[in-house]
């Protein structure tokens, strides 16, 4: 895949989805000497995530990029689920999405981005309206993938460890420091033992700058073998109480809420049973389901949606890749992209600042 090589070493901070996709990416593309460091690999949002390919929810992020990043991340997701299957974490279903009257007339109005990237994108039928959702208004139905986190990331790992480890280390550790500081960076290349590097990427997620923030979502793990397709409602009348139903290769995922600011992990018995109440307005079998495990999960909000970008820190280039709230995984690979090529931009501008030396 790489059309040259790059000397120069890349520090990653971030053991998320973020993170490894970039590392990929980066040894793909050329870079020889990459370091991926993390205070740890799990417990952390990409793991615990619900994560159906559906880029949305990540604040105001414009969308001429989420188009963008979600069609490159579309394409790798069909890869993957061809070539790995669902050991790699990604299988493919249909997807119906529901709106209510009580939502609004907004409701009703598709998002102008999913429409363009979601593939097959159309108006659900009366029949598949009566079936999964009669008690909605309308709603909209196309093809997508479900992701995996635990089994997607091992995926991303295996991936990295076959490069070796001359060319991607993985290190758990904390970079100290204010992230995308001098101090910060210097932290991350004494970690990676890299004392010449100059580029580090910032893929922390949450932690990723100050203006970021919690958003809480409620899971119920369930086995109901009889669900093959995705159900959602996301846009409610209580816009923190989406409802969705999304199948895994062995279990179901019932969701969930949107609370903004709660980063609270603690399990809540009256959020379990509001989420399932829900979900069986669509699918009333739910609720003899046998329930086999309950995930609070964290999502990295940022008001003005992700961050991409790279600025100087000191003598280092800090390419940022934070702020995905709850569509990372949907973006993931499309994000990757342009990671490396501001990584890229500054290994050139570093190589001609030694040459003139």
């Amino acid at each position: 895949m790489a059309s040259k090589t790059h000397d120069q070493a890349v520090v990653i901070v971030g053991g998320g989805v973020m993170g490894w996709t970039a590392a990929l990416r980066c040894v793909q593309l050329g870079f020889q000497d990459v370091t991926l460091v993390a205070e740890t690999f799990a417990p952390i949002p990409s793991k615990s995530s619900p994560a159906v390919y559906r880029p949305a929810w990540m604040g105001k992020t414009p969308a001429e990029l989420t188009v963008k990043w979600g069609l490159a991340t579309q394409k790798e997701l069909a890869r993957i689920a061809r070539k790995e299957g669902s050991d790699a974490g990604v299988t493919s279903t249909v997807h119906i999405e529901c709106f209510t009257t009580e939502a609004g007339p907004d409701a009703a109005i598709p998002d102008p981005a999913l429409k363009a990237i979601m593939p097959g994108f159309r108006d659900a039928t009366e029949l598949e309206m009566q079936t999964f959702c009669p008690h909605a208004a309308g709603g909209w139905v196309y093809s997508t993938f479900m992701i995996e986190g635990m089994r997607f990331l091992k995926y991303l790992e295996a991936q990295c460890e076959e490069f070796g480890e001359e060319k991607v280390k993985v290190i758990m550790k904390k970079v100290e420091g204010p992230a995308q500081s001098e101090e910060w960076c210097r932290s991350a290349i004494s970690i990676a033992d890299k004392p010449q590097c100059r580029i580090v990427v910032n893929a922390m997620g949450i932690n990723g700058g100050p203006e970021c923030y919690p958003i809480r979502g409620d899971l119920v793990l369930v086995r109901a073998p009889y669900i093959k397709l995705a159900i959602g409602e996301y846009r409610p009348k209580d816009k923190t109480r989406p409802t969705y139903i999304y199948p895994r290769r062995d279990h179901v995922v019932l969701g969930s809420y949107y609370l903004e600011g709660d980063g609270n992990r603690e399990e809540r018995p009256e959020s379990t049973a509001d989420v399932i109440a829900r979900c069986c307005q669509f699918v009333p079998e739910l609720s003899s389901a046998p329930i086999i495990g309950v995930v609070p999960c964290i999502r990295p909000g940022r008001k003005d949606g992700v961050r991409l970008d790279e600025i100087r820190a000191g003598d280092f280039h800090v390419v940022n890749n934070y702020g995905h709230g709850g569509g990372g995984m949907g973006i993931s690979w499309g994000c990757a992209l342009d990671v490396v090529e501001l990584v890229e931009k500054a290994a050139e501008e570093l190589t001609k600042g030694l040459s003139r030396l």
